[in-house]
């Protein structure tokens, strides 16, 4: 058995992509050799690695438990030819990362421009979704790592602490209850508005308040923090976001805040990555510099 990095970078494009014909820009090759490329690999390993499901490929579980293992090859490929390109001392190359909504938009954006003005041979592509999307992103390959604030259970990945936040309940100033002192009896009758199904605030927030009795109701779910205010700011509606992205409201007087006793709504931001899968030396290098970042802007 001869298995080559051609067929490696293929199946990790392949991967990563869902297209053959994608796949082949990003090995610049023609789609015809890049699907010969997987059959020969297929062929070696004796096992099928993707099943189709409409136009696209997804892994299945043989593709599962090889992605990590070809990914980590690559790295060490990228990692030699670095270190004997004259450049040693110089960062270089792709970070593909994923970060949910809260993270990408209030903390990683500005992490990675920092980064990149550091290391201007370096491309950070950030990918900003929600916790589960992020979750998926990693278990097929198509992120390093992700950076979530929603809680995640998959076994494949290896979750550690990054950062910290908290959630904050608000509401028009308008409300009956704006900048009021409550219990969380007193919400029982209240109606939310919240991020969609799948956002990690979402998740945080239910499970604090359903352990606690309370099972809200909640007409209106959004999928952007900007979408959640603008809802509540029309005063019949309470909402719950990260303290991140109220913090101008609130200070403006646009919107008010809702305080809740003997209801802890503080949540720790996480870095996932695959288990099977060592950092890179690039991913390593903006994982410890985004620690850094964070120690100086809190």
């Amino acid at each position: 058995m001869r298995i080559t990095l051609k067929q490696l970078m293929v199946f990790d494009a392949i991967a990563r992509s869902g297209q053959v014909a994608k796949a082949a820009e990003l090995v610049c090759q023609s789609a015809p050799a890049t699907s010969m490329a997987l059959a020969e690999l297929e062929k070696q390993l004796d096992t099928r690695l993707f099943e189709r499901r409409g136009n696209r490929l997804h892994l299945n579980a043989q593709g599962a438990l090889l992605l990590p293992m070809a990914a980590e090859v690559l790295d060490r490929v990228n990692q030699i030819e670095h270190a004997f390109s004259g450049h040693g001392d110089q960062l270089m190359g792709k970070l593909s990362i994923s970060a949910s909504s809260t993270i990408g938009n209030y903390l990683l954006a500005s992490c990675v421009v920092a980064f990149s003005e550091l290391w201007p041979k370096v491309e950070v592509d950030m990918t900003i979704c929600n916790t589960h999307e992020a979750i998926d992103a990693v278990a097929d390959g198509c992120s390093e790592m992700a950076y979530i604030e929603g809680i995640c259970l998959d076994r494949r990945l290896t979750v550690e602490d990054w950062h910290s936040d908290r959630l904050t309940i608000f509401c028009a100033p308008c409300h009956p209850l704006a900048g009021a002192n409550v219990s969380l009896q007193e919400l029982a009758k209240e109606r939310w508005v919240l991020r969609e199904s799948g956002s990690g605030t979402r998740e945080v927030f239910l499970s604090a308040v359903m352990t606690k009795g309370l099972h809200p109701d909640i007409p209106f779910s959004f999928g952007r923090p900007e979408a959640v205010k603008q809802a509540a700011r029309q005063g019949c509606l309470l909402g719950v976001l990260s303290s991140l992205t109220l913090q101008q409201e609130l200070e403006r007087g646009e919107l008010a805040q809702v305080h809740v006793a003997d209801l802890a709504l503080s949540r720790p931001f996480s870095r996932i990555k695959h288990s099977g899968r060592t950092d890179s030396a690039l991913g390593r290098a903006f994982h410890e510099f985004s620690l850094k970042w964070l120690a100086e802007h809190k």
